[in-house]
This record gives C-alpha cells, sequence and structure tokens, in this order.
C-alpha cells in the first residue's frame, strides 16, 4: 500500500508539473539545482527555529518553497548519505557504508536518470574525501569536479593532500569558492539542454574554521586558541569537552553555516531570471553534527536526531509557495521525487525508495523512514545501527545501548525511553526493522558494493579531515 500510494502521487505530481516528454525532444524541461551542505543540521536554521542569524539566505528559499520539517538523512557520516542520496538506497542495501566503499558498478544513480532524459549533468565538489569519482558517486555526470582551494602548508589545519605524492597540500574548497565554480559552469553551459547541477559544499564540517569576519559576527575574538589547531584535540577526543568549550564551538560552526549561505545566496542572486524561474531548487544536508548532545562531538557514531534531522528545502516550479511538510521523510527517498517532479521515467529497481510526493502535496506520512550506520574504519566495534521512525515513534537499535522507542512529541532529544506500557510498541516496530534487514540482505546481493584502496595519500587525506587520528 505504501509504495502504490507514494507511486500513484509521484505520477500525479509529475503530470501537474511537466509533460512526459524526453529533453531531448526540446521541449521545456525543468533544471534541477540540487545542493547539499555537509554537516549541516536542520535546527540551526533560522526557518527551522534557531534564534542566532545564520540563514537569511536559506530562510527566504524556505519561505517562497517547501520546508519539510521532519526529514531524515539515511546515515549520519557522510559516504553512506550521499550515496542513498544519488541511488534512492538505504546504505543497508546499498552497502556503502565503510571509508573505503564504492558504489557498485551495477546500480544507477539520479544522474544517470537525468543524463538519459537527455539533461546536462554536473557535479561540483568541495568534500575531497568522500564525495568524489573514487566512491563511484560519478556515475551518470557528464562532469564530476572536486574542488580544492589554494595551496597549504603540509598538514596545516583545513588542508589535505592534492595528489598520491602527498608534495602537495591545498586547503578545502570554501563555499565561496565553490559558488564561482558554479556560476562560471552555469555561464558557459549549453543553453539549449535543461540541466542537472549537483553542489556540495563543505565549510560547516569539522574542523571549524570559518573566515573572520563571519567569526567574528558570532563573538569568536581573533585569538580564540580554538579556532586554530587546538580545536582538532577537543574534536578527536572520546567524550564532549566542557559546557564552554562546546559553546565556543557551535559559535564557530555557526558562523561556518552563515559564511555557507551568504555563498548560497550569491548564487541564487546570480542566476538569469529565466534560469531560476525555470530551475527546481532543492537544497539539504548530508547528516547533522553533535555538541555534546549524548556525549561526543562530531558525527557518524550515533543515530539520534543531531545527526539524522537535516533541512530539506525546494522552490521552483511544481513546488508549493510558503509550504512546510511535516511528515517524516528521508533523503533516500529524493531521487524517485526529484524524478517524479521532472516527469522522468521511475527507475525500474524495486529497491529503490519511492517518492515522497505526497507529504510535498501535505498529505500524512504513508509508511516509516530508516536510517542505517555500520562500522566506517577497519577494526572499529561499532556495528548494525538501525534506526526507524514512524510518526512521532523513533526506535533505536544499537548492541552498545540496547533497543529504546522515543516518543518525539514529549522528548525530542531522545533522552528518556518509553516505559513498559509501550513494549508492545517497541517490539512491534523491532519485528519491522528485523524483517526490513532479512530483505536488505538479498537486495544487497544482487549488487554488492566494491572495496577501493585506502592506500597513505588516502589514510592522511582522512586524518586531515579529522576521520582519523
Amino acid at each position: 500500500m505504501r509504495l502504490a500510494a507514494r507511486i500513484a502521487a509521484g505520477l500525479t505530481l509529475a503530470c501537474a508539473v511537466m509533460c512526459s516528454c524526453n529533453a531531448r525532444d526540446g521541449a521545456s524541461h525543468p533544471n534541477v539545482l540540487l545542493i547539499v551542505v555537509d554537516t549541516l543540521r536542520a535546527d540551526h536554521l533560522g526557518c527551522y527555529g534557531y534564534s542566532r542569524p545564520t540563514s537569511p539566505n536559506l530562510d527566504a528559499l524556505a519561505a517562497r518553497g517547501t520546508r519539510f520539517a521532519a526529514a531524515r538523512a539515511a546515515s549520519s557520516w557522510t559516504l553512506p548519505s550521499v550515496s542513498s542520496i544519488l541511488t534512492g538506497l538505504y546504505p543497508a542495501v546499498h552497502g556503502v557504508e565503510r571509508s573505503d566503499s564504492v558504489v557498485s558498478d551495477s546500480l544507477s544513480t539520479l544522474a544517470d536518470d537525468f543524463h538519459e532524459a537527455g539533461y546536462e549533468t554536473v557535479a561540483l565538489s568541495a568534500n575531497p574525501a568522500f564525495v568524489t569519482p573514487r566512491q563511484g558517486l560519478a556515475r551518470g555526470f557528464d562532469r564530476f569536479d572536486v574542488l580544492h582551494g589554494g595551496a597549504a602548508a603540509p598538514k596545516t589545519m583545513g588542508a589535505v593532500p592534492a595528489d598520491a605524492s602527498m608534495s602537495r597540500w591545498v586547503f578545502e574548497a570554501s563555499a565561496a569558492e565553490l559558488t564561482s565554480a558554479a556560476l562560471a559552469w552555469l555561464r558557459s553551459r549549453d543553453q539549449a539542454r535543461p540541466f542537472l547541477l549537483y553542489l556540495h559544499y563543505f565549510d560547516p564540517h569539522a574542523a571549524y574554521s570559518p573566515p573572520r569576519d563571519f567569526a567574528r559576527r558570532f563573538g569568536v575574538a581573533d585569538d580564540e586558541p580554538l579556532a586554530g589547531p587546538a580545536q582538532w584535540p577537543v574534536l578527536l577526543a572520546p567524550s564532549a569537552p566542557d559546557a564552554a568549550t562546546l559553546a565556543v564551538l557551535q559559535k564557530l560552526y555557526d558562523a561556518e553555516i552563515a559564511a555557507t549561505d551568504a555563498a548560497i545566496g550569491n548564487l541564487f542572486d546570480a542566476l538569469p531570471n529565466a534560469t531560476r524561474d525555470r530551475t527546481i531548487v532543492v537544497v539539504t544536508a548530508d547528516h547533522g553534527e553533535e555538541f555534546g548532545e549524548h556525549g561526543g562531538v562530531q558525527h557518524g557514531r550515533t543515530l539520534y536526531d543531531e545527526l539524522l534531522r537535516v533541512p530539506l528545502l525546494m522552490a521552483g516550479p511544481g513546488v508549493p509557495a510558503a509550504s512546510v511538510a511535516a511528515a517524516p521523510v528521508s533523503l533516500a527517498e529524493l531521487r524517485a521525487t526529484i524524478d517524479a517532479m521532472c516527469a522522468l521515467a521511475a527507475p525500474e529497481s524495486a529497491a529503490i525508495e519511492p517518492s515522497f510526493a505526497t507529504a510535498l502535496a501535505g498529505a500524512s506520512s504513508p509508511g516509516p523512514v530508516y536510517a542505517d550506520l555500520e562500522a566506517r574504519f577497519e577494526g572499529d566495534r561499532q556495528q548494525h545501527r538501525r534506526a526507524m521512525v514512524d510518526g512521532k515513534w523513533k526506535l533505536l537499535m544499537d548492541p552498545a545501548r540496547g533497543t529504546r522507542l522515543f516518543d518525539l512529541d514529549a522528548d525530542a532529544g531522545e533522552h528518556t525511553p518509553a516505559g513498559d506500557d509501550e513494549a508492545p510498541r517497541r517490539e512491534a516496530m523491532t519485528g519491522t526493522v528485523l524483517a526490513r534487514d532479512a530483505r536488505t540482505v538479498a537486495q544487497r546481493s544482487i549488487a554488492p558494493p566494491r572495496t577501493g584502496l585506502l592506500d597513505p595519500a588516502r589514510r592522511e587525506q582522512l586524518r586531515a579531515l579529522g576521520y582519523a587520528q
């Protein structure tokens, strides 16, 4: 029933937005601008109720389009989450859950759908570790560029090796640099073809090193030690620091968000009106960030909502204006939704998550959403964590902490599990997750992930970005 309802709603939305003719036929098809901001938690944006002025441009986008109040990433770190956005599959199915995983050659992607429909498909990424062609994410893109900033001294904070020789180091590309590259491509592209442009901004990711003027706006002094290398020992510690240190880290993080928002605003402002009017804009994040809510910092260790709850904003042709979609949705469902909005043929695989067009139209959620988390690195003890959200109820299955059920309406912070009076619900949801796990084993066996090489340069790159010590 859930699949049928979502497919029907997706077809209805597609018919309302566009005719089903191919873009190669010269018909008018909407462009798609898909923006993923790395490490951006929803509750640090003004349109989600945050008090600090981090996001005026994203707030304006939300006001002219639809804001999803309960969107969740498919995992709590980049590689599995982005793989889910592009494949339309949960991590338990596509299997790209380790730092050396590579998307199976037999899996199609969102970019494949648009390429086959005659769109020009381009990706520009500022994440040099996990959003690159090395992970198999370039499939279907005519062009996939990983951008870097200027030259840096080896092991400088915010710098990574530029190549396998490790003789040259570069800074991560800033939000401003990514926007400049996007605008350069938009000016030079084939204007006769519609486009899918995927931009992956990286600034809010640790280490938090915002431009100085943005740091000052959020009350960070120029000589603040935590704005420099002293930040890394805190971020790599096994537990969260004291409240005062967390407060400074959050100011730096917020300043990074504001700098990214400004760069995205410059992108929006520079779009010609004709392009803007024909473009569906989607802004989301691959995961959030923890600041001590459950005893840690950064991400990729748990499936609590400070890591899963991400912004999801849509605006453009066919998107309801000044609207809020309240139903829980997953970013694993984004591929089918975008396809439907552009009247593209639905992917053939039955494993691909269906469109959430019903939620876009304001209907209640037709079914639960999930999240997956496995060990990221060889030797990690963390394994097989699962989350399920069904309405206001969230189930967490964690070998280290047990199976717990939370009422998100009463306990949004997930600190007090439901009691024995909800044991039947907890057991029923547990059974649903276990049944789903059994299905995913068979689905993954059809297209198992590949394994890439973690050479010394790659390991040094992961260390430089805080993924390993």
